[in-house]
């Protein structure tokens, strides 16, 4: 009999509170983000990485932050070196 379990797929989540999001930070990397997932994704179906928006994490003043999921981590202060080794450690094929 054939296994017809999907795989759970990656979701990451970015606060977009507004002290995730002063002066535009959480925004920047969000853009950033979009490219490298809408990259990651390419033509599949059904998309393996889904990117969602959190209006608060409630992790005010550590932010940008991002939780990885299934895995559940949390990571604080990201910016553009930290994103980078977030996406190959937690989300690109390996």
């Amino acid at each position: 009999m054939t296994n017809n379990v999907t795989p759970r797929r990656k979701r990451i989540v970015v606060c977009r509170g507004q002290y995730c999001n002063m002066d535009g930070r959480a925004d920047k990397l969000l853009k950033r983000l979009q490219a490298l997932v809408d990259e990651i994704n390419g033509d599949q179906y059904p998309k393996p990485v889904k990117l969602e928006i959190a209006n608060c994490l409630s992790m005010c003043g550590a932010g940008p932050n991002i939780i990885i999921y299934p895995e559940g981590e949390i990571f604080n202060h990201v910016n553009d070196d930290l994103l980078d080794e977030i996406i190959d450690e937690y989300v690109r094929e390996r």
